[in-house]
Parts: C-alpha cells; structure tokens; sequence
C-alpha cells in the first residue's frame, strides 16, 4: 500500500511539472535584425508578380486571453490592410465562420481564432473548400476545436488537430530551444536551418495522411548540425511547430506557434507565414515580400520590434 501511495504521488507530481507549461518563461521579442539580413531571405522583389488574382478571406474569432496574447482581432487588424497592399489580392473577414457564399469566393482562407464546436454541415463546407483546391492557412490555436471527438473532422480539413489533453501537449518555449525548419521543403527553401522565438506552441497532435511536418521545436540540447530528420526523431522534440497536408486539390499550411502578438511583428516569423502562404497558393513568394518588412522597419534599418505588447486591452465583440 505504501508503495502504490509513493506511486501516486510521483505520478502527481509529474502531473504538475508537466502542466507547469514553462510558466517561468517571461515573454520577449527577438531583438530587430538589419533590413539587408533579412533581404538575403526575401531576395528582390522589384517588379514580381502573382500568377492571377487572389481572394483572400480571412477568419477571427472573440479574443479569449489576457492583452498580448491570442488577440485575434487585433492581428487580423494588422494583416488584412498589408495584404490588401499586394496587387491583385483582394481580402474579406469573417468572424468565427465563413459563409458559404465566402467560401465559394475565396481561393485562401487564413484562420487564426479558436474555432466555436462546429455543425456537420459546417464541416462539409469547410472539407469541400479544401477538396476542390482551396487554400488554407492556420494559425496556433485554429487547430483546436471542442469537443475533442470533433478532432478527426478539422485534422481532416487542415491535417492535423488537438487531440484532448492526455495526447496532445502544450507548452511555451524559450529562444534557448531552437525552431528547426525542413529547408528541403519549397516553402522553407533558402531559409535558414533554425529560428528562435520566445512563442508557445503545440505537439504529439491528431496526425492525418499526407501531412509532412516541416518545423520542429528542439531541446536545450539540440546541436546547431543536427539534421531535420534526427531532429523529428529526438527524445525532446515537439513535433507540428508546422506543417503542410493536401487533400483533394487543396494546399494547406498549418503551425501551432502565433500565440503572442509581438511574434507577427517579428520579420522572421512573417517570413514564414508568407512562405507558407505562397506555398498553398503555388505562387512565387516574391510578390508577398514587402510585408516581412511594412511597419516594424525602423529609420536605421533594423526590422523587428521590441515590445511585448502585453498591455494590449481586448476588444469585446
């Protein structure tokens, strides 16, 4: 009996490390790089330009944390008017779910929301889109819906998705744990072999075919020559930081980092994004370029900001 009680309380104690979630970690931006570092990634994009027109559509849904963190609307606020600066993009927003009348126009949907427990018939919206060639971006916590047994259905949608709290795990990281990105990717191609962000992300998620894992978050102990594929085999790693899935004709591009607000300030973390969305959308990056840089370049060339933007008060909608 004495034995199985100093069972349990191990096991209790694992519990509370385990849902610690590195509180400890206190939030902090990446310090501003110089505009022509970055523009050894971007490569010139004078005169490029997208294949056709594009119809962006982008979804948001009520904040639901503390200012600086999951603010939904405030991060559809700064995106929506950069990429309406694109030729030939045009964008719409929805809130919380789109229309079929949006779906059947949009050729990309962006989702960055805690999505509400969506209807049968809001899934098959949804799935079509993909099936018939939509694009789709998603974004951190837009990979989880409630309840847990409606997993299956989104990770069909977008690849992959929490899969309730005795799966799937969470957790915030430090600069002090390398993002390594698959470079032999296309839409990491020329990137370089890691980042660092202070964000918070999500692993071990519903996993569906044809999801290719493109970004992973390594240990303290990662070696700066560690290899993506030994990376993804580490005892340490967590897994999904992105991915890419198609199904049907639909591209989909998916990471579950984006928590804070500053980390979409941060021109590496755009340069993701905007490669993930070139990506889905099988255009050349070039023309989304301009957007690693609008608003956080500085007038001594440095690109980034240094805020935490914590103090942010959400909206209420």
């Amino acid at each position: 009996m004495k034995q199985l009680l100093l069972i349990a309380l191990i096991g209790s104690v694992g519990q509370l490390t385990a849902a610690d979630r590195a509180k400890d970690i206190v939030p902090r931006p990446n310090e501003p790089i110089p505009k022509a570092a970055m523009m050894k990634l971007t490569g010139d994009w004078e005169d490029a330009k997208l294949n056709r027109d594009i119809r962006i559509l982008w979804l948001s849904g009520p904040e639901d944390h503390k200012g600086g963190e999951h603010d939904y609307i405030r991060i559809k606020d700064l995106f929506v008017p950069m990429l309406k600066t694109i030729p030939q993009v045009t964008v719409d927003e929805a809130f919380q779910f789109p229309t079929k009348s949006q779906f059947d126009q949009a050729d990309l949907l962006i989702q960055y929301l805690h999505l509400p427990n969506l209807t049968d018939e809001q899934f098959e919206l949804f799935q079509g889109f993909v099936d018939r060639g939509g694009s789709v971006v998603s974004i951190h916590e837009s990979c989880i819906i409630r309840p847990v047994e409606r997993a299956k259905k989104l990770a069909g949608c977008i690849g992959c998705s929490w899969n309730g709290n005795k799966s799937s795990q969470w957790s915030k990281f430090s600069h002090d744990h390398p993002l390594y990105l698959k470079t032999e990717h296309p839409a990491f191609a020329g990137l370089p072999k890691f980042i660092r962000l202070n964000d918070e992300s999500y692993w071990n998620l519903l996993t569906r075919d044809n999801v290719e894992v493109i970004g992973a978050i390594g240990s303290k102990a990662s070696k700066d020559s560690t290899s993506f594929a030994d990376v993804l085999k580490s005892k340490d790693v967590r897994s999904h930081a992105f991915w890419t899935f198609t199904s049907g004709k639909g591209r989909i591009f998916g990471t579950t980092t984006g928590h804070y607000t500053y980390t979409f300030y941060d021109p590496m973390y755009r340069l993701l994004l905007l490669r993930g969305i070139a990506w889905t959308l099988n255009e050349d990056p070039a023309p989304f370029m301009p957007l690693a840089f609008h608003g956080i370049t500085n007038n001594k060339g440095l690109v980034g900001t240094t805020d935490t933007m914590m103090d942010y008060k959400n909206r209420k909608k």
